[in-house]
């Protein structure tokens, strides 16, 4: 276990539900086990075999995600190599749900809580900005294309729908409780639902950063994030370069080009047809009101800016008559 988690106590609200015991714990480990099997070159895989299965089982379904990576290819069937019970939790996790994002996420080494969903979005557009798969569109009006996949559109559409509902509405958080650490396989989130939950603007930091590192060049999915999180449950010496996410997205994207990029990937939104009901009545000002605030707030909650602490990404189990959390004390 990594020296440098901290203990603290915390309740998660309700009891998780059964599972076959033939489907793998929602870690990280898990996914990569997967990975290991689908880009096996020997078997014919490569680094976009896993972006194209993701696709395919629903990752990148909003419109703005869409119009960046295109229509998704049929649903896939189960390939060979993955057994039933992997091919099962794939298919939850990757399954998009708008209404239970936090259902797509897996514990990660770090001991924090990872959507896969953007990740694995940003990790497509990395591998096609670098000259691995199908050439990037260019949206109108101009938008990073990473950005928008990951958490520009994600922001924009949540604050909007904040803003539009009641005064109680959030836009951001909460984070949540596994039933189990050592074998996660129900996460629940304690508090209000947003449509960027915790891991969900965990799951778009890191792939922004993952992103961002495949456009200089391809890797294989599985080698990337093993190098990105460690591997075991946090159970090697040292930081993974994981625990210096909020650090490393700061410095790569800033409040103010956060900004830039949600007002601009509404305006994508605003050009596809038909326009989608959550824009058709917003005007420019009040776009360019959404984006600042939505900036603001994100990097005050998630990468801590405008003095404003941080949460510890955290493992927050249930377990016993009592429950436990282990934090990562960011950097």
């Amino acid at each position: 276990m990594f020296p440098w988690l901290l203990l603290a106590l915390s309740v998660c609200p309700r009891p998780g539900t059964a599972v076959s015991p033939a489907v793998p714990p929602r870690h990280m480990d898990s996914l990569l086990d997967i990975l290991d099997a689908l880009e096996s070159p020997t078997r014919g895989g490569s680094p976009g075999t896993a972006a194209a299965l993701g696709r395919g089982l629903g990752v990148c379904s909003t419109p703005g995600c869409r119009a960046v990576l295109g229509e998704p290819p049929g649903t896939p069937e189960r390939p060979p190599v993955v057994t039933p019970g992997q091919w099962q939790l794939l298919t939850e996790l990757l399954r998009h749900d708008p209404a239970t994002p936090e259902r797509g996420a897996v514990l990660a080494p770090d001991g924090s809580t990872v959507a896969l969903g953007p990740l694995l979005a940003g990790i497509e557009v990395g591998l096609r900005s670098g000259g691995f798969g199908r050439p990037l569109p260019t949206l109108e009006p101009p938008a990073d294309p990473l950005l928008a996949v990951t958490i520009a559109e994600a922001l924009g559409t949540s604050f909007l729908l904040a803003e539009g509902g009641d005064s109680n509405a959030t836009a951001l958080g909460p984070d949540g409780c596994w039933d189990d650490v050592e074998n996660p396989q129900n996460y629940t989130l304690r508090g209000p639902p947003s449509p960027v939950p915790d891991p969900v603007a965990i799951g778009a930091m890191d792939g922004v950063l993952l992103g961002a590192r495949l456009a200089r060049g391809p890797l294989l999915v599985a080698e990337l994030l093993r190098g990105y999180y460690g591997t075991g449950n946090g159970s090697e010496a040292g930081r993974p370069p994981s625990s210096y996410r909020r650090r490393d997205f700061g410095a790569l994207v800033g409040q103010g080009r956060l900004e830039k990029e949600v007002a601009a990937v509404l305006g994508v939104l605003r050009t596809l047809s038909p326009t989608p009901e959550l824009l058709r009545d917003v005007g420019t000002q009040e776009v360019a009101a959404v984006a600042r605030r939505a900036a603001r707030e994100f990097s005050e909650r998630y990468v801590g800016t405008g003095g404003v602490a941080p949460p510890r990404w955290g493992w927050h189990l249930r377990d016993g008559g009592g429950t436990s959390e282990m934090g990562v004390a960011p950097p």
